[in-house]
């Protein structure tokens, strides 16, 4: 039996390093979409705080500057911040996928958190393909695959930028049976050699060649980004989609560059005992969940559903003291 599952694509512009400022807009769009009856949001790559657009401009010496203040406004996978969102996600009951900036002492990398209905961060993978340009402010993760999670209301996977068009990637999905599928997108200013059409393309492939739903969240690049500087002085742009397996549009698009949240209605639910499974698993999971949570920690051997890729989330017991999954 098929569900029909409400999910939201965030469009919106960042908060640019301003990391308090960008972890209040998050928690504010976490609720704006549970209240439209959103099961699940998804949130642009990097959202937090702000795709390095700059890193394509000006001098050497301001992007060292720059960089420095990426660092000092990203989070850590164990911090007070993503602790006050995943608590959002629990308040709410609502399936959270956020692109961050993941600082470990003095690196930082490109992050994807899958934060689940109940508050617990089911995962934190590391971009590990990044561009010439990436590698300017961003380390390089390990190179694992990404998992396809198993829940009540479907069985959805996530990449970042793109990652979406890297085969070893997407077949690793495709093989589990992804039903919805997030493609987080950093946007695209005007003068961008990509072009702002790349990643709907993109999204619109994945949807083809996977027959899943794609949810495309995308953030919104205005002046603000530039921090003055006037690089690709334009209107703002970005715009979030949202694909049925088709490649069509499941619902209009917002206006370019307009904030806001795209919703759409899907039939991507889990079905049969597989639902009855991860049904009573998740209450099972609710009534021995304590009222609040210090740091997170996966039960050892954990996993996303019965996903054969995914690794356990838990801090200190791996080489380096993190999973990167």
């Amino acid at each position: 039996m098929k569900n029909t599952v409400r999910v939201a694509a965030v469009q919106a512009e960042p908060k640019w390093l301003r990391l308090a400022d960008g972890v209040a807009q998050v928690i504010d769009l976490i609720g704006a979409a549970a209240g439209a009856g959103a099961r699940l949001i998804a949130f642009p790559e990097t959202f937090l705080p702000g795709y390095p657009w700059w890193c394509w401009v000006d001098s050497n010496q301001w992007n060292v500057e720059y960089s420095t203040r990426a660092r000092e406004n990203s989070m850590t996978r164990d911090g007070a911040e993503i602790d006050a969102i995943a608590d959002a996600a629990r308040a709410h009951g609502i399936h959270v996928v956020l692109g961050f900036g993941e600082r470990q002492e003095r690196r930082i990398y490109m992050a994807q958190a899958v934060i689940d209905d109940f508050g617990e961060i089911v995962s934190v993978r590391r971009k590990a393909g990044l561009n010439s340009v990436e590698r300017k402010v961003f380390a390089s993760g390990t190179p694992n695959l990404p998992a396809v999670h198993h829940t009540p209301i479907g069985k959805y996977g996530a990449l970042s930028g793109q990652e979406n068009q890297r085969p070893l990637l997407t077949r690793a999905l495709r093989a589990d049976e992804e039903q919805l599928h997030i493609a987080a997108w950093p946007g695209s200013p005007d003068g961008d050699a990509a072009g702002p059409e790349s990643s709907t393309t993109v999204s619109r492939m994945y949807a083809l060649e996977a027959g899943a739903f794609v949810l495309a969240p995308c953030a919104v690049v205005g002046e603000s980004a530039w921090d003055g500087r006037g690089a690709f002085a334009g209107p703002r742009t970005g715009r979030a989609h949202i694909y049925a397996a088709d490649g069509e549009e499941v619902v209009a698009p917002l206006e370019e560059g307009v904030d806001g949240i795209l919703c759409a209605d899907l039939e991507l639910g889990a079905s049969g005992l597989e639902a009855e499974h991860l049904d009573r698993q998740s209450r099972n999971r609710k009534s021995a969940a304590p009222a609040r949570r210090g740091t997170r920690r996966a039960v050892p051997g954990w996993q996303s559903g019965p996903d054969r890729w995914a690794l356990p989330l838990s801090l200190g017991a791996y080489p380096g003291g993190i999973a990167a999954c």
